[in-house]
């Protein structure tokens, strides 16, 4: 019962579960002349970088999501795409970097190698990982669920704000937990802050990059009187600017946060856990089935990162959800009609609450979040997956 109980967390999970970096802790000291050899072949690549080259840095780039941004940005195959920009990935890594495609960092003791990151100078950095919500919720993984976020976020932040020349964008996941675990309105980025563990680790996950926030208006005050928002956004006061009202003449780093839904697709997230407990006719409906559910595809979800990267009027929180959230009861119904199967089982709040605990049942598999994507609507974001029906079915019967 418990490791059924297990499958149905994963049904539940939102952008808090961005998977962490699965690399071998150990470091190996012996690597001391390859390593310098590797910073001088960055440095001297650097030097004949194209200018169509965008260098992007990513934590979590063995994830779910972060290996699909990977291939994307890779191979370029993207509807909202409107540049003929290049990119070239670079990875950070918990062991001693084997290529000049890596760079090593330890997020639980705060380290980062900065003679690398200053020798590499990003355009772009895009911040994905973080532990896994799965697992029972005793007080030690709650921690390490909150501080895995928080000490990694802040250490990115102060190591590139300590550098000569920042990125351009720092793009950090986040999660539409933000607004809470019982929300049945529609809510968007203009909502206020909801209650509950999640709630509050999304709070304190985006306020990790306000070493970040806070060189940016050491930049700005230098030059404008622009100030920085407490989300991260670029306020430009009247009269403020080189050359006239509302100009800048010096652009800070973008800071970009990602609260990310229930990002679906058969190799992982939502739908990867659903798929084969409905493929072999156990899927059903949990508890009232009234909650909603803020679902995204991966690949509008990874549309949205890339987006992110190529727009600069994108900043502070952005929800990255489906324009068309979906309640239990029709998710669990349009799944089973996709793959065929039936779905006449019922999952009773009770059990749930009795297996799990009643505050991680409430935040996870009973919890209803009625999210919209206002802001990238309003950024004029095109998203290819909009119908449920039409989404699971391209998903599941590996449509194009």
């Amino acid at each position: 019962m418990k490791r059924f109980a297990a499958v149905l967390i994963g049904v539940s999970i939102t952008g808090l579960a961005i998977p962490n970096i699965n690399f071998n802790n150990s470091i190996n000291n012996n690597n001391n002349n390859n390593n310098k050899n590797t910073k001088i072949s960055r440095m001297n690549q650097n030097q004949n970088q194209n200018q169509n080259v965008k260098k992007v840095l990513i934590s979590g780039a063995s994830g779910f999501i972060g290996n699909a941004l990977t291939k994307t940005l890779t191979e370029g195959n993207d509807n909202n795409s409107n540049t003929d920009t290049k990119y070239e990935i670079y990875k950070l890594v918990r062991k001693t970097p084997t290529s000049m495609y890596e760079i090593e960092w330890n997020p639980d003791k705060q380290f980062i190698d900065k003679e690398s990151l200053e020798s590499l100078q990003p355009d772009v950095v895009i911040h994905l990982a973080g532990e896994n919500i799965l697992g029972i919720w005793t007080e030690e993984k709650k921690r390490k669920i909150l501080e895995s976020r928080t000490k990694g976020t802040t250490t990115l932040c102060e190591a590139l704000s300590s550098i000569s020349n920042p990125p351009k964008v720092f793009i950090s996941a986040s999660g539409c937990t933000y607004y809470g675990s019982n929300v049945y309105d529609p809510v968007d980025e203009y909502s206020p802050k909801g209650s509950g563990f999640f709630s509050d680790v999304v709070e304190k996950w985006e306020q990790s990059c306000d070493p970040l926030r806070k060189h940016n208006q050491q930049i700005l005050n230098q030059n404008t009187n622009s100030t920085i928002s407490s989300n991260g956004e670029v306020e430009v006061v009247a009269g403020g600017g080189v050359g006239g009202v509302g100009t800048q003449s010096v652009k800070p780093t973008r800071i970009v946060n990602l609260r990310i839904g229930l990002v679906m697709d058969k190799a992982g997230g939502l739908l990867g856990s659903m798929y084969y407990p409905f493929l072999f006719g156990l899927g059903g409906v949990i508890g009232s089935g009234k909650q909603y559910l803020p679902w995204i595809s991966l690949r509008d979800a990874i549309g949205v990162i890339k987006f992110a990267i190529e727009n600069e009027q994108v900043q502070g929180p952005i929800n990255v959800v489906s324009i068309n959230p979906a309640t239990n009861y029709e998710f669990t119904k349009t799944l089973g009609t996709v793959l065929n199967r039936p779905t006449i089982f019922w999952i009773p709040e009770t059990p749930l609450r009795y297996l799990l605990g009643k505050d991680m049942s409430e935040e996870t598999v009973l919890s209803s979040q009625r999210v919209l994507p206002r802001k990238l609507l309003d950024y004029g974001f095109r998203f290819q997956d909009t119908n449920l029906t039409a989404t699971l079915d391209r998903i599941v019967n590996d449509k194009k």
